[in-house]
């Protein structure tokens, strides 16, 4: 109640008078001010994954129990190329058409990089489709030679079904004066007509430009496959352990460095080149190996043999120097 005369009493507030907030005393409910919230910073990119590293050293391509030392190609690519082509031929069986003849190979390397392998592995594929026997016939260019160019279309007409593996192709049309007629009635049994054989031709690698040039229907109808090179000590150790494994054998840690001293100056004789060279060069360890009677008491249960580095000792020199 104001006093007497209208003064205010002094615990009461002026009207209008705005008294300071104090924190304390501040109603709970209100919002503070607070300033904005800084821009959000984006944040980084995830890494960029890494390419998976490239496979080091030659490849083993594997198919109906058939182990390939690889090339340049992809022989597992390869192997389904043939038997795609193969069921597709198949189908088109009855029509004139040049596509439906059996599958083609030209098969670059030196003799016995696997030739005779690959050739299996293709007749097994077409084998798979039902457009082919799974049977491989070899046949050297000395034998096509003596039938003549006019003789070339029944040579391939009796192994109808099979694979013909035609060891020289490069030297038949290069070497041999009537080249240009042994190109021209292959690729006229090819691509003019319907071949039921599955045609493999080999070439020197030094040679497919010259091939090429001189018979460029017949190449581009064979499907090229570039085969390992096995003067390369690289090469020659990734065969041998194919081989190793192959017969059931092991190679040694205290062998490895004669083996490998000795597959990088091994000289072939003759036909003992290429792939038969290392096969030989591991066949004679292991017979020395066999030849010691303790050795082949000690062969394992599993029937495995440990080739050790005196087993190897000499025998380069054996292969080089008769």
């Amino acid at each position: 109640m104001p006093s007497p005369g209208g003064a205010p009493s002094a615990g009461a507030a002026a009207p209008g008078a705005v008294w300071p907030v104090d924190a304390t005393t501040a109603d709970a409910g209100a919002q503070p001010v607070l300033p904005p919230p800084p821009a959000p910073v984006a944040e980084p990119p995830p890494p960029v994954p890494q390419a998976p590293a490239p496979p080091q050293g030659p490849q083993v391509a594997e198919a109906y129990g058939i182990r390939f030392l690889c090339g340049a190609d992809d022989i597992e690519r390869v192997v389904t190329e043939v038997r795609r082509r193969g069921k597709w031929a198949r189908r088109l069986r009855g029509q004139e058409v040049s596509s439906a003849s059996a599958p083609g190979l030209l098969l670059i390397g030196e003799p016995s990089s696997g030739q005779r392998r690959l050739a299996r592995m293709a007749a097994r594929a077409l084998a798979e489709v039902e457009a082919g026997s799974g049977e491989v016939r070899a046949v050297h260019a000395e034998e096509v030679a003596a039938a003549g160019p006019e003789g070339l279309a029944d040579l391939l007409a009796s192994h109808a079904g099979h694979v013909l593996l035609l060891n020289g192709l490069d030297a038949l049309v290069l070497d041999d004066p009537r080249g240009p007629g042994y190109s021209a009635a292959l690729a006229r049994a090819r691509l003019e007509g319907v071949s039921e054989t599955a045609l493999v031709g080999t070439c020197a690698p030094a040679r497919v430009g010259e091939l090429s040039a001189a018979a460029p229907e017949l190449v581009t109808d064979l499907r090229a496959v570039r085969l390992p090179d096995l003067s390369q000590p690289r090469e020659r150790e990734a065969l041998l352990r194919l081989l190793a494994e192959e017969r059931r054998l092991r190679v040694g840690e205290d062998a490895w460095p004669v083996v490998r001293r000795d597959l990088s100056a091994l000289q072939g004789r003759g036909r003992v080149t290429g792939a038969r060279l290392v096969e030989a060069y591991l066949d004679r360890a292991a017979t020395h190996h066999l030849g010691r009677a303790a050795a082949t008491q000690a062969i394992s249960d599993s029937g495995s043999l440990t080739l050790n580095a005196a087993d190897f000792e000499g025998v380069a020199d054996t292969l080089t120097n008769p």
